[in-house]
């Protein structure tokens, strides 16, 4: 169970060097499909969990549940989810305007650390998420691997192009002027994914917001809530708890904390 620990700064890196797309298993091989069949097992023993919202760093129950069933096996629950009402839209909207405050004002170098440094952790843990798709939307391993890649190409890519954009120049001087071009964080978004690549365009559109400094509302898609329920934002990076490794805790708009 994780315990509440002294505050911890994450230890965060930017990545020199040009975008290379995360490369697929090749499951031919006897040692990647060990792997991946350990990975569905572990996965497996976690099956038919309850998740609940999360609004303003305070967990939400609900009496109406929402129940993500294997498709291949309907009488397989992956996850007990609650189901948001129209009643939690305000407070959800609030919380995340006032992370606005202080996420639009981190330095974009903070902001792109940390969505490198969530990619390194789906990159250590690939095959876990890889072997949730499995349960919760049927993928074979094949396009299971090539969402959890995707998602990872988005937190690779979408952090360079932040980092890009912050040192954006105008692309002429006027006589007299001294003309300066900022990108700056707009505010809250909404992000309402659908099922079919339910962890990459989720995460994604997520991430792309984020690591810009503005705050999101996720609603995944009630076919495939069980990986999104895997992520969770922060509204404090002081905030972290402890599984293994140091993790930010919390909700609504400030970095991921992929759980186990």
């Amino acid at each position: 169970m994780a315990t509440l620990e002294a505050p911890v700064r994450p230890r965060t890196s930017l990545h020199s060097g040009p975008f290379v797309t995360e490369p697929f298993f090749d499951f031919r091989g006897e040692e990647n499909a060990r792997r991946m069949r350990s990975a569905i097992a572990k996965v497996r023993s976690q099956l038919g969990r309850e998740y609940d919202l999360i609004i303003g760093g305070q967990r939400v129950k609900t009496a109406d549940k929402i129940k993500s069933l294997n498709p291949a096996k309907p009488s397989e629950i992956v996850g007990i989810h609650q189901k948001a009402g129209r009643e939690h839209v305000e407070p959800a909207m609030k919380a995340a305007l006032n992370a606005f405050a202080s996420w639009s004002r981190t330095t974009v170098e903070e902001r792109a650390g940390l969505v490198f440094r969530v990619g390194g952790l789906l990159r250590e843990r690939k095959m876990e998420y890889m072997a949730w798709l499995v349960f919760e939307v049927s993928k074979n391993w094949a396009e299971a691997d090539a969402d959890i890649s995707e998602t990872i190409d988005f937190c690779e890519f979408y952090a360079r192009e932040s980092l890009r954009f912050a040192k954006a120049q105008t692309p002429i001087q006027l006589p007299g002027e001294r003309d300066t071009l900022h990108y700056i964080p707009l505010g809250v978004g909404a992000v309402i994914p659908p099922w079919n690549f339910p962890c990459a365009i989720m995460a994604g559109m997520t991430v792309a917001s984020i690591v810009s400094g503005n705050t999101v509302i996720l609603k995944p898609s009630s076919d495939s809530p069980t990986i999104a329920a895997k992520a969770q934002v922060s509204p404090d990076p002081s905030r972290y708890v402890r599984q293994g490794r140091p993790a930010p805790k919390g909700d609504c708009g400030r970095v991921w904390r992929w759980r186990r």
